[in-house]
């Protein structure tokens, strides 16, 4: 399916997806850079921005019939709709932005806990390749941790914005 405003095709516009790579090289291998979380945040918003596009031509725009007995009720229904190409990439599409702006998220929060990178940057592929399961392992790892570096503290996060003000 040609991308509105574009004109590409749905294999031509896969392989760019690819390039989130990048962005997970940055947070596994260059956490401190200054442009890793602008550089990931731009990489996020540009594949939102295509998953907004993919929607709008699959929903509105395009010709193609959907599938028949589209709906979110029952596995079988939802299976349906993925078995639409033009679903299916922007599924794909979704899930690379989520996923980077979760693994985001992770490098951020364990960054403003003090938590050391390397005892939390092996949950970023796992939040690439599994995200819920990966967040799910930063947060088991990250409490006990915290609580071990900081104490029972809770005051920690607004003395630091105390302090930004």
């Amino acid at each position: 399916m040609p991308l509105p405003f574009l004109n590409l095709s749905d294999d031509e516009i896969f392989p760019f997806l690819n390039f989130v790579i990048a962005g997970y090289a940055c947070l596994i291998f260059l956490p401190r850079w200054k442009f890793t979380f602008d550089f990931t945040l731009c990489l996020v918003v540009v594949y939102s921005v295509l998953y907004f596009l993919l929607l709008l031509h699959r929903f509105a725009i395009s010709e193609v019939p959907l599938p028949p007995e589209i709906a979110f009720d029952t596995l079988e229904h939802v299976s349906m709709l993925f078995s639409d190409r033009a679903a299916l990439m922007a599924g794909w599409d979704h899930y690379i932005a989520f996923d980077l702006f979760v693994a985001r998220h992770v490098l951020l929060d364990s960054q403003s806990r003090g938590i050391p990178h390397l005892m939390v940057v092996s949950t970023v592929p796992l939040v690439l390749l599994a995200g819920p399961a990966g967040f799910a392992a930063y947060m088991c790892l990250v409490v006990p941790l915290h609580a071990a570096l900081c104490g029972n503290r809770t005051d920690i996060a607004v003395d630091k914005k105390e302090k930004d003000h």
